[in-house]
């Protein structure tokens, strides 16, 4: 049995198998694509996955994990945790992960987490649409944080040393609002602050989560959910994600 993210291609590790099978596609006869399972435990899934490729005189190997769970972890020690789960992680546990770094880095600096989004663990509140709310210098604040790993601009800096800006989801109908905008905001607070009469809206942020280059870094966003100003240079968030990983594996078993 064979992890999906890696089967499918859905993980930095499942697309270089994939390219691997590819390539053996290509070679046709004149190429032999094998498989080797390494078995860990009395199980009949392996916890990780030896794919080679022969063509002609060149040998291609390339060995994948394919468990996530603590007995897999025990054999990569003392190889870096946050690496090996980075490169197995589908789209959903990268954005998951992000989140619960951002949260960290928040509580850090003296912030209370009001709501998170769903990283698996239990919330006081449940799950909303919106990534956070949190009091920050006694203010209410909604954050929405982007994180990124396999895009083009992971590990990048603009020449002002910022991270480059996040892009906020643009409205699919013309009567929707932009992700981040005053309304987009108001139309998912009312489990938490009454937006009737009398509300003037709330101050929206953007956390950047860069885990290539393992910072972080948030931006101002204006009313309509348009423009994203830096507010904070990019900080160091290496020890804040690694925690955020810990709380999630803590909680459910893997990332």
């Amino acid at each position: 049995m064979q992890d999906r993210a890696l089967n499918r291609g859905w993980s930095r590790e499942g697309r270089v198998y994939r390219a691997l099978e590819r390539a053996s596609v290509v070679q046709g006869s004149q190429g032999l694509l094998f498989a080797q399972p390494h078995y860990i435990d009395d199980s009949d899934i392996p916890g990780f996955l030896t794919l080679g490729l022969v063509a002609g005189a060149r040998l291609e190997l390339h060995r994948f994990r394919n468990r996530y769970d603590r007995a897999s972890r025990d054999e990569l020690d003392p190889f870096d945790p946050l690496a090996i789960e980075l490169a197995g992680a589908t789209d959903g546990q990268i954005g998951a992960l992000g989140e619960e770094t951002a949260a960290v880095l928040l509580e850090d600096q003296g912030a209370t987490i009001v709501s998170l989004g769903d990283a698996g663990l239990p919330r006081q509140h449940g799950r909303q649409d919106l990534d956070m709310l949190a009091i920050v210098d006694d203010a209410l604040i909604a954050f929405e944080v982007k994180t990124r790993y396999t895009s083009t601009t992971a590990g990048r800096l603009t020449r002002a040393g910022n991270l480059t800006r996040p892009r906020l989801r643009r409205p699919g109908t013309p009567t929707g609002h932009s992700q981040g905008s005053q309304r987009y905001v108001g139309d998912r607070l009312g489990d938490f602050v009454d937006t009737e009469d009398g509300y003037n809206g709330i101050d929206v942020r953007v956390i950047a989560v860069d885990l290539i280059a393992l910072r972080a870094q948030q931006f101002a966003v204006d009313d309509s959910g348009r423009r994203l100003t830096p507010i904070t240079p990019p900080v160091d968030c290496a020890d804040a994600t690694r925690r955020a990983l810990d709380r999630i594996i803590d909680h459910r078993g893997y990332l």
